[in-house]
C-alpha cells in the first residue's frame, strides 16, 4: 500500500522492480507475468495495482487489516475487554455460563460434555431404523448422515396473504432494472478494460456487461448465464 500511495502521489506508471506480488492470487499471476514478459508497464501497473486493492478488501472483511477510527474496519481487539476490565467481570461471567474460570477445570468439562454428547449419538444411531430417511444414520459406507429439518407448516392464511401481495406488486424482468439505470444515470460508461484501456460503448458491449453483472450478483454463474438465451 505504501509503494501504491507512493506511486499515486509521484503519478508513476512504472510499479518498481522490488515491489512484492507474493500477494498476488495464483489466479491473477499469469496476467502480471504475461505483462512483465511483454514489457507492458502500464498494463503491469494496472494488474498489480488491481491485485493490491482486491486483497485490501479481503483484509478488512476478515479483519486482518482495520482502519483507525473506523466503526466498520475497525480492530477487532477493540470490541473486547481489556484486561483489567475483564478481571471483575470474569468471576460473575463464568457463574452466568456455568463454565469454570480455571482453564484446566474448563478443558476438562469440555471433555466431559464431549463424552456425554457421543454417547447421546450412539443411541440416536442405534436406535435408527433400517430405511428411515428422516433420521440420524450411518449410511452403507459408515457416513454419518444428518437429514435436513422438516419446515414448519406455514398456515393457509399466511399462503393466501402472500401471495394476495405478490400480485400487487408489478413484474420487472431483472435485466431492465440495469438497463433502465443505465439510461438515466449511464453508470455502464465508467466500465474500463483490465488493462486500463477504455472500453467501446457499442450496444453488444453493454449486454456483456449486464451480462456478467447479473450472472455474479445473482450467483448463476457464467457459464449458465452464457446458456441462457
Amino acid at each position: 500500500m505504501a509503494i501504491l500511495k507512493e506511486m499515486n502521489r509521484l503519478g508513476g506508471r512504472k510499479v518498481p522492480t522490488g515491489a512484492p506480488t507474493g500477494f498476488v492470487p495464483a489466479k491473477y499471476a499469469d496476467y502480471l507475468a504475461k505483462a512483465r514478459k511483454s514489457g507492458e508497464d502500464t498494463a503491469y501497473r494496472h494488474f498489480w495495482e488491481l491485485c493490491v486493492i482486491l486483497c485490501l478488501r479481503d483484509g478488512l472483511r476478515s479483519g486482518d487489516v482495520f482502519v483507525p477510527g473506523s466503526r466498520r474496519y475497525a480492530d477487532p481487539a477493540t470490541y473486547l475487554y481489556t484486561p483489567e476490565q475483564w478481571a471483575p467481570r470474569r468471576g460473575e461471567y463464568c457463574r452466568l455460563v456455568g463454565k469454570p474460570s480455571n482453564g484446566a477445570d474448563a478443558l476438562e468439562q469440555g471433555k466431559e460434555e464431549l463424552h456425554t454428547a457421543l454417547e447421546e449419538l450412539e443411541q440416536t444411531l442405534a436406535g435408527a431404523a433400517p430405511g428411515d430417511a428422516g433420521m440420524v444414520r450411518l449410511d452403507e459406507d459408515e457416513h454419518l448422515v444428518v437429514p435436513p429439518l422438516s419446515a414448519e407448516d406455514v398456515p393457509a392464511e399466511a399462503k393466501a396473504l402472500k401471495d394476495e401481495l405478490a400480485a400487487m406488486l408489478p413484474f420487472a424482468p431483472i435485466a431492465s432494472l440495469p438497463i433502465e439505470l443505465d439510461a438515466r444515470t449511464h453508470f455502464l460508461d465508467c466500465f474500463t478494460h483490465a488493462g486500463g484501456r477504455k472500453l467501446s460503448t457499442s450496444t453488444e458491449t453493454k449486454r456483456i456487461i449486464l451480462a456478467v453483472l447479473i450472472a455474479m450478483s445473482t450467483n448463476l454463474g457464467l457459464a449458465r448465464m452464457s446458456a441462457c438465451r
